[in-house]
């Protein structure tokens, strides 16, 4: 089975602190993700100079400027972002970003990034879509997130992107408010994602409050599942309101990990902890009330009880009609040898 992937979603929460950024990589190694994703942006390369906000983001930052004021307290710097990617790679958890813009596509490349996540504002892009189809790299990924979009819209972009050689493709559900309301999350899209797109492994970018959609979509055949992560809701910035904290986190990351095992096989099958309670629980067949030899055997004077090591409740309608072969005390089992075919004979 393919292990799921947990990516805490740091974006933009670092809200352009290097040393918060440091401490939320810190935090979700603690606490089980498998990586990290930043966001890699130029804002006057992002966004026009009077760009409005969107409602969610108004609401986040209480603040009704432009997107541009916003972005540009959110930037790292390509230095920064080099010194956390090594800072990552030194306690063991994998770190990637996504990027907005062109120049930030050829940054990512220039220092060894193999993992592209597309973000659902890009799925029309198509000169950007191009541009991650052709990128040249070892372990190459490519991950398509959908919020927004139609499934002719998600057609049209996977039709690039699977020009990509030598390429794992991940198709990502996801709902672009946060935080999404429980009633527009629609996980079982997962389902006609899946099936529209049998190349793609399927996962879920939850913008929903809390861990349970995210636990579910594995049910649903998710393999990659990516949560906005953040140390404190209360922080201003547009997305703390819909991310998670570390102890949710940890408690998500658990939480998969458990849902990976209960899933099991398709396979409908008696578990090796079962076999030991079928005779605890099956009934036998026992003598309802005292039975005499010779004594026809009916549904008044048998009747099932528990434990399951004598005849078993399967045999019933066979028994009934057969003669005693010998005396039985009432709650006795009925034994192979107790009955034959025949009042008096073999």
């Amino acid at each position: 089975m393919n292990r799921v992937k947990i990516v805490a979603e740091i974006g933009c929460n670092h809200n352009g602190s290097f040393i918060k950024a440091k401490e939320m990589i810190s935090a979700a190694k603690e606490c089980g993700a498998d990586a990290v994703k930043f966001q890699t942006f130029n804002s006057s390369k992002l966004v026009t100079n009077n760009a409005p906000k969107a409602e969610y983001q108004i609401a986040n930052t209480n603040d009704n400027g432009s997107q541009l004021s916003m972005l540009k307290k959110l930037e790292l710097s390509q230095d920064e972002y080099i010194e956390l990617k090594k800072y990552a790679e030194s306690i063991g958890i994998e770190m990637f970003s996504t990027a907005f813009d062109m120049d930030s596509i050829d940054f990512l490349y220039k220092y060894g990034q193999n993992i592209w996540k597309i973000p659902s504002g890009e799925i029309t892009n198509l000169p950007y879509l191009r541009r991650i189809s052709e990128l040249k790299c070892k372990n190459k990924e490519i991950i398509l997130s959908t919020g927004m979009s139609t499934i002719d819209e998600i057609m049209m972009a996977t039709n690039i992107l699977e020009k990509s050689e030598n390429t794992k493709f991940t198709i990502l559900h996801c709902n672009t408010d946060y935080p999404t309301k429980d009633e527009d999350v629609n996980l079982l899209a997962l389902i006609d994602l899946k099936e529209k797109f049998s190349n793609w492994n399927i996962g879920l970018s939850d913008h929903s409050v809390g861990t349970l959609a995210a636990t579910i979509s594995i049910g649903l055949g998710a393999k990659f599942v990516e949560k906005h992560f953040t140390l404190n809701k209360d922080d201003i910035g547009p997305d703390h309101a819909a991310s998670i904290t570390p102890d949710e986190l940890k408690k998500l990351c658990y939480e998969i990990r458990r849902a990976e095992i209960m899933l099991g096989t398709k396979e409908k099958h008696v578990t090796k902890s079962e076999y030991k309670n079928i005779s605890v629980v099956r009934k036998s067949i026992v003598a309802n009330r005292n039975i005499k030899k010779g004594e026809k055997f009916t549904e008044d004077n048998l009747t099932g009880k528990r434990p399951g090591t004598g005849i078993s409740m399967i045999y019933w309608y066979e028994l009934i009609g057969k003669y005693a072969e010998k005396d039985f005390e009432k709650d006795e089992f009925i034994t192979h040898d107790g009955f034959t075919w025949e009042n008096g004979n073999e």
